[in-house]
């Protein structure tokens, strides 16, 4: 008797902290999401995009590639369908993600019932969470929904588990950072359109301004070594230095830190870190690209998020 008396404490202690801790907000914005058609038409095409990109990867490569003895290398068959759907997916977290957020708050003034959670005991912290959570709460099953396909590389072969695995942070990392985007410039914005049009220009810098930024610093870094227009080479340390500010440049755009990662895996077997020879005599430690970018952008987007609450928190004391 005593021990069911405890169980059934434990259990009124567990009910009441989850009532406490839960964020109403959440569970509406879940709901609302879930009920409705949009939420699994938006799945449905995903996956219908994912899987007719997949198929043409497929036959494309069959037909135009054969090994030695006439038939497909299916290792590289299935890097190249492993890449291609990873990139892909970069692409569709990055611009589907604003989507979600970039109206969040904004949409709440426009529909007059943003007045109605100032009123309610919503801190400026859980309704800020609330949206955020509901948003990449959505974007998570998107994400694990596309893992059988990401998964066809491993029967092909050509693919191991840690690539994978660096491929979900990448991709977990961005739906994060970009959602903090879109909570941020819906707090800061006074319409949807602004707000969306301000993350979309983000989102674009980051996917395509930076990767052509990487090019060109690229060509710049390049031409010294390679012309003979100098009679010595630069000094060691400042090679070091532009090496490191290559490598670290590619951490800042999901694009160029996914292909890094993947050639740093492919050439140096490194997850996280690969020495780059600098001349003869010195080299230095490389760290991976995804350490890069997932350091900078979940700083970058906690930063959004504070902005957001301490703009939420401003508005209601006005």
């Amino acid at each position: 008797m005593e021990e069911g008396a405890t169980t059934d404490k434990r259990r009124g202690w567990r009910r009441k902290w989850l009532r406490s801790e839960s964020n109403p907000l959440l569970i509406k914005e879940l709901r609302g999401r879930m009920r409705g058609a949009r939420a699994f038409v938006v799945l449905t095409v995903y996956l219908a995009l994912l899987s007719c990109f997949t198929t043409i990867i497929y036959y494309t490569y069959s037909v135009s590639s054969r090994g030695p003895g006439g038939g497909v290398d299916t290792a590289e068959l299935g890097k190249t369908i492993f890449s291609s759907v990873i990139l892909v997916e970069i692409f569709m977290v990055v611009f589907i993600t604003p989507a979600f957020t970039a109206g969040a708050i904004t949409g709440e003034r426009e529909r007059q019932t943003y007045e109605l959670l100032r009123t309610t005991l919503l801190s400026g912290r859980q309704l800020v969470s609330g949206k955020l959570a509901a948003a990449l709460t959505y974007m998570l099953l998107l994400i694990m929904a596309a893992v059988p396909l990401e998964s066809l590389a491993f029967v092909l072969g050509g693919v191991v588990v840690e690539e994978l695995a660096l491929a979900l942070v990448i991709l977990l990392v961005t739906a994060f950072a970009f959602a903090a985007a879109g909570l941020c410039f819906s707090s800061l914005a006074r319409t949807t359109l602004v707000s969306t049009v301000l993350t979309y220009a983000t989102a674009l810098l980051a996917t395509v301004g930076l990767p052509m930024l990487l090019l060109l610093f690229a060509v710049v870094l390049a031409d010294p070594f390679t012309s003979g227009l100098s009679a010595s080479s630069p000094p060691w340390t400042l090679q070091a230095a532009l090496t490191y500010a290559l490598y670290l440049t590619a951490g800042l755009s999901p694009v160029t830190a996914a292909i890094f990662t993947e050639v740093a895996l492919e050439e140096e077997s490194a997850v996280w870190y690969f020495w780059q020879g600098i001349d003869a005599t010195h080299r230095v430690p490389i760290p991976s690209a995804w350490i890069v970018y997932t350091a900078v952008y979940l700083a970058l987007a906690l930063v959004l998020l504070l902005v957001a609450v301490r703009r939420v928190r401003r508005q209601e004391t006005q």
